[in-house]
């Protein structure tokens, strides 16, 4: 126990909620403004709720890719910003533009030529196909500027600049409700677009929230307004040791998002109501989960920091802390989900087959919860930070592939309901979190990857 020594004394909680809390306020206003989105589309029934969760699942892959580049690049961003070396964080900010971009361009490619294609993956009934496909040609137009706003958001993160990624995420979230009322009910004298509305609404959103942040980067001077001389002057030692210790992770969360839509395809094998209750449901869940989400990237910037420091025994001490804490928060989450599930499903105008097997997954999901707490914290906020990029890919994207894609599609061929559908996927996080404890105990995860390329 004396590994977790000082877990929840004041000398350690108090910077991890003074990063912690801005950081899940962006991530609350983020996913209030998914599930508002739901809400209203919900009140347009099932199929709509199917064809919006569907094509979302598009933008869901490319959120992953990008994080994964993001996170990948906040592995250098932290462990920089410990040393105050803004030539090197403004170097790896032209890496994350170049890769982030690049592949952001071939999905909004995708989405607006081929969505029918990509939306008929995941939903097999008209009209769902046909609704998903004009709402996904229409967000497809506001990736790039997705790619950029993330960008800039984590490099805000991890250079103090905290608050500014949630000023811009309130501002998305402002026009994303007024012009869904706008646009899906027809109010103020616009036509109602129904879900062409939301999609709409959701493209504006986005373009402004990446105008606030490029403005503001720039005007403020902040470590992210760089120049594009000090962006793109990286040489080829550079980008080969920076591509070493970035590529597990961008192929981690590349194969781990194909894994997780996997289980959006075995769910929709399971007919229409199945799948728009798992977009509620995850909605839902991703909301209350926000907290969670802030300290797994606090325990990422605050270790991150101690390594490329020089202090070793520091990182270790508080990978032992956040292995605990970040279970207990997700308790706390699970809880507070078991007590307002009825609350959230009585925002939804859908059929009584959909919301039963909501409030069922809510419920199961509520317990998983605790297991998918110490997976981030392990595989984002630690591992990672700490340098080890490539055993959290090979947990991260094994623990899907090998047990939670095989099980689902197993579970939905022998017929299995819903729950026991979910209950299998489960497996996946049981097993990364056993692997986790055995790797984090070894301690042969500290490695400053900065010190390369200074």
């Amino acid at each position: 126990m004396n590994r977790f020594k000082g877990t929840f004394s004041p000398e350690f909680l108090r910077p991890v909620f003074r990063m912690a809390l801005p950081i899940a306020v962006q991530f609350f206003i983020a996913s209030a403004v998914n599930m508002v989105d739901v809400v209203m589309i919900g009140r347009l029934g099932d199929d709509a709720v199917a064809a919006a969760g569907a094509a979302n699942q598009i933008f869901f892959l490319l959120n992953l890719v990008l994080f994964g580049i993001n996170s990948g690049a906040s592995v250098f961003l932290s462990q920089f910003w410990g040393t105050k070396d803004l030539r090197n964080v403004r170097r790896t900010m032209g890496m994350m533009y170049l890769l982030g971009i690049t592949l952001t361009a071939l999905f909004t490619v995708g989405a607006v030529v081929f969505p029918r294609v990509l939306v008929g993956f995941y939903v097999h009934e008209e009209p769902a196909i046909s609704l998903g496909a004009d709402y996904l040609r229409i967000v497809g137009t506001s990736y790039l500027v997705t790619a950029v706003s993330m960008i800039l958001s984590m490099v805000c993160r991890c250079t103090g600049a905290v608050t500014l990624p949630t000023q811009a995420s309130l501002l998305s979230i402002g026009l994303n409700v007024g012009g869904n009322a706008v646009l899906i009910y027809g109010l103020l004298g616009f036509p109602a677009l129904g879900l062409r509305g939301a999609a709409i609404a959701t493209a504006v959103a986005r373009a402004a929230e990446c105008i606030f942040l490029v403005a503001a980067a720039y005007v403020r001077k902040l470590p992210a307004g760089a120049k594009p001389k000090e962006l793109f002057a990286f040489d080829r030692n550079f980008v080969q040791k920076y591509a070493k210790t970035a590529w597990p992770v961008l192929l981690n969360e590349t194969l781990w998002s194909v894994g997780i839509s996997l289980y959006s395809v075995a769910y929709g094998l399971l007919g229409t109501a199945a799948l728009a209750a798992v977009q509620i449901s995850n909605t839902a869940i991703q909301l209350l989960n926000v907290f969670t989400r802030g300290m797994s990237n606090a325990c990422g910037i605050i270790i991150g920091r101690k390594v490329g420091a020089g202090d070793r025994q520091g990182a270790i001490d508080d990978s032992y802390r956040f292995s605990l804490l970040l279970p207990v928060t997700g308790l706390i989450t699970g809880l507070l989900m078991i007590a307002l599930h009825p609350l959230f499903l009585s925002m939804y105008n859908v059929s009584a087959e959909t919301l039963e097997h909501a409030r069922m997954l809510l419920v199961l999901q509520s317990f998983q919860l605790i297991l998918r707490a110490d997976s981030m914290a392990m595989i984002v906020g630690i591992f990672r930070a700490g340098g080890d990029t490539l055993f959290a890919c090979l947990l991260d994207t094994g623990s899907v592939w090998l047990v939670g894609v095989p099980l689902a599609f197993v579970g939905v061929w022998l017929g299995a309901p819903l729950w026991a559908v979910c209950m299998l996927v489960f497996c996946d996080d049981i097993a990364k979190v056993a692997v986790s404890f055995v790797h984090l105990f070894r301690a042969n995860w500290v490695k400053n990857v900065s010190a390369q390329l200074q």
